[in-house]
């Protein structure tokens, strides 16, 4: 009856769709070739579902006795043996059943090297795609905590007096209470727990009690979760529990409920407590606003004490030692971690930082959206955060784990990296919110937690790099993840690289940067780096500006990225600005000063340039000449490296209007003005881009056209050259694009468009832009 019940059941879970999250075909980054547990295991099977069926008393030896049922469907042809991690020490005994549709079948363990892998050998061989089940039953003592490896341990609550069981599996100690296949790619789409305990105690796990009997001195607990759920994830714990219902969430339109599990002998009202943890009602609203709603809202959102000191994002019901359930920041930590972690998890461990970085940045971001639930300001937090992750035992250690160091929980918890994943990680996210705005920011989030081959499963951090330059249009973010993610240390800008700032007239304001000092022991080439600079002004005017410095050229950041950089740049901000303060929120991991590069009262109103007659003629108009010692005319033809042409002269009729022209320009041509004055110091005027003449470097020979375009190239243009030419009617349209790669001679086109006037526009290297008009027979 029990086999048939269970058959069922599942049959209910993975086919019909009933209260069920199926998880869709999983996705896999480039670097992960398949999809296998810890040790390899795994590899010929898709897991779909478990049963958990477990006897467990705290007031006992520490003993875990019971089953687990799985179902799965095979991956590959002709499978003959199955494999789980599960730990050797422990449950290799005579209590080890394993049983195949009722039959008891052959296991075993390795006898050397990795033991802890518990192979099965079917009686029949199964075809691929099937879909079945095997039921392991065993009792043992799972192994003691050592090192960072906590898994199943039995405490003695202090200031409780009671005993519990709890589960704590990150890293890699699921395997040491249950057998499993230990693995973030392949969730498991459904479980169910059936846990009998003495009637004095209460079980905790994932989903929601559905339901609870009593039976002599006994009490059966089941609860169900019908969300994919990653192995290290699955979590239980039985003590005697005080239940705290909290009512309901409003999330979506889902009315969800919030319960927390507090030990007996805490008080029969724990107002501190409950309190502080009460925060998360109004955190779930807020997080699911900026990115979509909280992931399990079918089911509850919870927390309950468990006997490690801090906390652990279960899902659905995050573990919490007694001292985390009044900690603000534990708090929302643990729920940030619902979304980043839980809902999308890192594919592997070298990919930690995408959950703890989130969860991290969540303590600030909560104390931003919930301004009640913490006693520091979001600034005084990430300020911790910049502080710990820029400090000597962290900054020569990036976010992405070495391979050899996610050996074990051990190796991986002890290392630096078991910090810097936080700390770092925490301002990775907030540099990346301040380099692409709060919109985009929030934007990208979603849709990497809403992507179809993410959403319930799992991501590297390629992925998060995707949408995020999704949102940009484009915008390549490789250096920035580089940098940051993938890089150490931090950068500085003080001395000679400070930040230079200088009022540019009319509301606006000029900034450029001069390169960047490494912090000791950087692996970083050059630090993408953005950079948040507070400006004020004389009347209270307050604002925040970001550039994005690239190499040491820098756009305008923080409301997406101006693709267009150079040396300096220039922002509107609506006042005169009297001061500039580097990063004064905390905002970015870099450190540095700002320098006034101009301070005599020397303004540009205006400047213009014209073309006449194939010569560009430039006019700048200031605020008076009083402080001015010269006036010169520079021209670029990148934007980026500016020459001296010469002194500008004032116009007789308009003393402050100055002019100079440019007789040979290049074929396209950046001019800017620069004012020192009598102080010594230098003004620059915003850049002014001027194209050439049409012919310039190219010329049309059969122009009208009748049969094949014939362009041809100047001199100057080097053969090889590869240019891209465009062909756009007078509407606009564009009925042609294409690359063609200069010979020296000749650059001949196929005809393919009607009768009519054209635009030929060609580009390409070296600051090659040219159009030309074109008419076709």
């Amino acid at each position: 009856m029990k086999q048939i019940f269970c058959f069922s059941l599942l049959l209910l879970i993975v086919f019909s769709g009933i209260r069920s999250f199926a998880q869709e075909t999983p996705y896999y980054h480039a670097e992960i070739k398949r999809t296998v547990g810890n040790s390899g295991t795994g590899d010929n099977i898709d897991v779909k579902y478990h049963r958990f069926e477990w006897t467990l008393n705290p007031d006992g030896l520490k003993n875990i006795q019971g089953s687990v049922t799985t179902y799965f469907v095979t991956t590959q042809n002709n499978v003959k043996t199955i494999n789980f991690d599960f730990n050797k020490s422990s449950f290799d005994n005579p209590d080890l059943v394993v049983k195949y549709h009722g039959i008891t079948i052959t296991h075993f363990f390795p006898a050397s090297g990795n033991v802890d892998i518990l192979n099965i050998s079917l009686p029949t061989a199964l075809p691929t795609n099937r879909l079945d089940s095997v039921t392991i039953s065993y009792s043992g003592t799972p192994p003691p905590v050592t090192g960072q490896e906590e898994g199943f341990q039995q405490k003695t609550v202090s200031g409780s007096g009671t005993s519990m069981y709890y589960t704590l599996s990150e890293s890699y100690e699921d395997k040491d209470w249950w057998p499993c296949k230990a693995d973030m790619q392949d969730k498991v789409d459904s479980i169910d727990f059936i846990i009998t305990t003495p009637s004095a105690f209460r079980a905790a796990a994932n989903g929601i009690l559905v339901k609870e009997t009593t039976s002599g001195l006994n009490k059966t607990y089941f609860f169900e979760h019908r969300y994919p759920i990653a192995s290290y994830l699955v979590a239980v714990a039985v003590a005697k529990y005080t239940v705290f219902d909290r009512g309901t969430v409003n999330i979506g339109g889902t009315e969800m409920p919030v319960e927390y599990y507090i030990t007996v002998g805490r008080g029969e009202n724990p107002v501190a407590e409950l309190n502080a943890m009460d925060f998360a009602k109004q955190e779930l609203i807020a997080f699911s606003e900026k990115f979509g709603d909280y992931p399990f809202k079918k089911e509850k959102y919870g927390m309950y004490e468990f006997g490690w000191g801090g906390g652990m994002e279960h899902q659905t019901f995050s573990a919490m030692g007694w001292g985390a359930m009044s900690h603000s920041g534990i708090i929302a930590h643990e729920l940030m971690h619902q979304w980043f972690g839980d809902k999308v998890t890192f594919a592997t461990w070298e990919h930690l930082w995408l959950a703890e970085g989130f969860a991290r940045y969540g303590e600030a971001l909560a104390a931003e959206l919930v301004p009640a639930s913490s006693s520091k300001n979001v600034a005084a937090i990430r300020s911790d955060f910049k502080t710990a992750a820029n400090g000597n035992s962290l900054k020569n250690y990036g976010c992405i784990i070495p391979k050899e160091l996610i050996a074990n929980s051990t190796t991986l918890w002890s290392s630096a990296y078991g910090s810097t994943v936080y700390e770092r990680g925490a301002m990775v996210v907030s540099m990346l919110r301040t380099l692409v705005g709060d919109d985009k920011f929030f934007e990208a989030c979603r849709n990497y937690l809403n992507d179809p081959k993410l959403a319930y499963g799992s991501a590297v951090t390629d992925d998060l790099q995707h949408h995020f330059e999704a949102v940009l249009d484009g915008f390549d973010l490789t250096a920035f993840f580089n940098s940051w993610a993938k890089g150490n240390g931090f950068p500085t800008y003080a001395n000679n690289q400070a930040i230079k700032w200088w009022p540019a007239g009319n509301g606006t304001i000029n900034i450029e940067i001069d390169g960047q000092t490494k912090s000791t022991g950087s692996d970083v080439a050059y630090y993408y780096t953005p950079v948040p600079l507070r400006v004020q002004g004389a009347n209270g005017q307050d604002t925040l500006i970001v550039v994005y410095d690239q190499n040491g050229k820098i756009s305008k950041a923080g409301n997406g990225i101006d693709p267009a950089f150079s040396a300096s740049t220039q922002f509107y901000v609506g006042f005169e600005p009297v001061s500039v303060s580097f990063d004064p929120y905390s905002m970015s991991l870099a450190t540095g000063t700002t320098v006034l590069q101009m301070v005599s009262a020397v303004n540009i109103l205006d400047f213009k340039v014209s073309r006449e007659n194939l010569i560009n003629k430039a006019i700048v108009q200031t605020e008076g000449t009083n402080g001015i010692q010269k006036i010169v005319l520079e021209r670029s033809k990148d934007g980026n490296q500016f020459d001296e042409i010469g002194i500008m002269h004032s116009l007789p009729v308009a003393p402050n209007q100055f002019i100079s022209e440019d007789a040979k320009p290049f074929s396209v041509t950046y001019y800017r003005v620069k004012i020192t004055d009598i102080t010594g110091e230098i003004i620059y005027s915003k850049t002014v881009k001027i194209p050439g003449s049409e012919s310039g470097k190219f010329s049309i020979l059969n122009n009208p056209v009748s049969g094949n375009i014939k362009i041809k190239p100047a001199e100057q243009i080097a053969t090889g050259t590869i240019l891209n030419i465009k062909v756009f009617d007078t509407s606009g349209k564009k009925h042609l694009d294409n690359d063609q790669t200069v010979n020296g001679n000749l650059i001949e086109i196929k005809n393919t468009l009607q009768s009519g006037p054209y635009f030929l526009k060609i580009s390409g290297k070296e600051n090659i832009e040219t159009t030309l008009r074109l008419v076709i027979l």
